[in-house]
């Protein structure tokens, strides 16, 4: 029979194990509801990022902080903490993100600082971007990107009409001094403003500068303006039975638009000194000029890429040059409906009855209570008209709109040099 030392040993023994076992069993259990804990933790972080799970839209402003602690909580649990499901949509929002922030910085690179654009972008890459940015479900994050890349598309295009025109004039220059007019001066100089690439102003500095300096010091009519002058006196003292075919082919166009618009404005009752009007079946617009009681279109006609404008009369509204808080007020039960606000406050548009102003809406047809200019860059430089309760403006690039009128932006600077507001828009 053990005696009684020895039965004490064995009772020691035997509570120390079971306190292990105890020890053991807490471990495994904490661990297991930490782990349970952590990955509730990291589902609801997860969902936490998306405005629409099931659409996979995400919030406009992420939780960076979040995202990055359950990236490395995710490489120093090596898979034990964090649940294969959780690091599967880990995976995916994280896939989501690098390519929402991809398509925001191959954006970017397009600007060579605020005013210009690289001497990389071509058409292609602009569309290509374009094309990526289908991928952004999330509307707010999409206009903003949309309304940077609409910024690049604007100034290409219009540096490219700048380079071909200028460089007509500059050849045409080089071959005949006196081919250079006050017009082709003027619209050298304009589109020169409109180059929006240093590379491209640096090229064509020099040559526009050669162009302005000698129209200064040489003022004379040129030949060609002078034989247009000639072309015209000819058909002013042509016999009426006698048929007149001048040899500039835009002269009997000018004179056909005329002739049409004329008729049409006459059947409409218009009796303003001048009209804008715009033909739908020829697409063509003009700014006509009432002489001798006739409509004329002096400066001959624009061709439109594209109209969505209604048949109707219209009011020019304003000539737009647009600064960064400017805006419409588009509420048609405001009494101020229309009404164009420049550097619009908070408080500005309180004491015309707007509130909850602020919006990204890059479509001024669909913008409420108010459209701003700074949502949609292809309106920034543009004509504004109206008529009772529709806005609608002509302008160039960008997309198409409800009310809205594309040119090219070199027709678009002519156009708003010689337009004013007040006078009628018509539409055929």
């Amino acid at each position: 029979m053990k005696d009684k030392k020895d039965l004490r040993g064995s009772k020691d023994y035997m509570l120390i194990g079971a306190a292990a076992v105890g020890i053991i069993t807490a471990v495994i259990f904490f661990i297991m509801l930490s782990r349970g804990v952590v990955n509730a933790v990291v589902t609801s972080k997860i969902s936490s990022q998306y405005q629409d799970k099931e659409l996979e839209v995400l919030k406009t402003d992420l939780d960076y902080h979040s995202l990055n602690t359950i990236g490395k909580l995710i490489d120093v649990s090596d898979g034990y903490v964090v649940s294969s499901d959780n690091v599967k949509k880990y995976n995916q929002l994280e896939a989501y993100v690098n390519a929402r922030k991809q398509r925001s910085a191959d954006i970017s690179k397009l600007y060579d600082g605020k005013e210009d654009y690289q001497d990389d972008v071509t058409k292609d890459k602009i569309d290509n971007l374009d094309k990526k940015l289908l991928n952004e479900k999330n509307q707010d994050v999409y206009q903003k990107l949309r309304n940077k890349l609409d910024t690049i598309q604007i100034w290409y295009e219009q540096t490219q009409d700048a380079d071909k025109y200028i460089s007509k004039v500059w050849d045409a220059f080089n071959e005949d001094n006196a081919s250079l007019s006050f017009k082709k001066v003027s619209m050298s100089n304009t589109y020169y403003k409109l180059i929006k690439n240093k590379a491209v102003k640096k090229q064509w500095s020099e040559a526009v500068s050669k162009m302005r300096d000698y129209y200064a010091s040489h003022q004379g009519e040129s030949t060609q303006v002078a034989a247009a002058k000639q072309e015209l006196e000819e058909l002013r003292n042509s016999p009426l039975t006698e048929k007149y075919t001048p040899a500039q082919v835009d002269i009997v166009s000018s004179l056909d638009f005329s002739s049409d618009a004329e008729d049409a404005l006459t059947a409409a009752g218009l009796t303003g000194k001048y009209v804008l009007y715009y033909d739908s079946n020829s697409n063509n617009l003009a700014l006509m000029t009432k002489i001798s009681g006739k409509y004329v279109a002096q400066d001959g006609y624009i061709s439109v890429s594209n109209s969505q404008v209604s048949k109707g009369k219209y009011t020019i509204k304003r000539i737009v040059s647009a600064g960064s808080s400017d805006a419409i007020i588009t509420d048609s039960s405001n009494s101020s409906f229309g009404q164009y606000v420049s550097s619009a406050s908070s408080d500005d548009l309180s004491n015309l009855g707007v509130t909850n102003a602020d919006n990204t809406t890059a479509d001024f047809n669909s913008a409420t209570p108010v459209f701003w200019f700074k949502n949609n860059s292809a309106l920034t430089s543009s004509i504004y008209f109206g008529s009772g309760s529709t806005i609608g403006f002509i302008y160039a690039g960008g997309s198409s709109y409800n009310n809205g009128m594309q040119i090219s932006s070199s027709d678009l600077s002519s156009l708003k040099s010689e337009v004013s507001s007040g006078i009628t828009f018509y539409v055929n």
